[in-house]
């Protein structure tokens, strides 16, 4: 067996491996993507809310509903802390999807280079012999017939 041929079932399980972990690097680049859409959401739910807040000062409120306005930011604050500590635990596991294809996908190059390699020194090899043969057979071919003519027929 050829060494191109040995290498193929490797080569194909390696670029196998590089799908799978650019599928999961894809996963992981949406649940960034939905992470910080949801942190933008609760920012700019605060800023309403904050708005909300200031104008209803402005007009006059009552102790109770400032506390329950203050609360009710302080909540908002708090789950904006939490998600922004979810958007970067989301980033890491992104950086570290992309690490792995990224391993992957070097390993899948190296090896389609190998298999390159070999085939292509198989084709030369194939080549080579080709034409020593050819070359043996013009040459058994002259010393049986010097001077390289053909026979006369009559």
């Amino acid at each position: 067996m050829s060494p191109s041929k040995r290498f193929k079932p490797v080569q194909r399980v390696a670029q196998s491996r590089e799908q799978k972990a650019a599928k999961a690097l894809g996963r992981a680049q949406q649940e960034v993507s939905v992470q910080e859409a949801r942190l933008e959401e609760l920012k700019r739910y605060h800023k309403e809310y904050l708005d909300r807040f200031q104008r209803s000062t402005e007009m006059g409120i009552s102790v109770s509903q400032l506390h329950e306005y203050r609360a009710f930011l302080a909540k908002l604050e708090r789950a904006i802390q939490e998600q922004e500590q979810i958007v970067s635990a989301s980033q890491r596991s992104r950086s570290s999807q992309q690490a792995q294809w990224q391993q992957k996908h070097l390993r899948s190059q190296v090896l389609e280079k190998v298999v390159a390699r070999y085939e292509d020194e198989g084709r030369r090899t194939m080549e080579s012999r080709d034409q020593k043969e050819s070359d043996d057979r013009a040459q058994r071919g002259d010393a049986s017939n010097p001077g390289g003519r053909f026979p006369e027929t009559r």
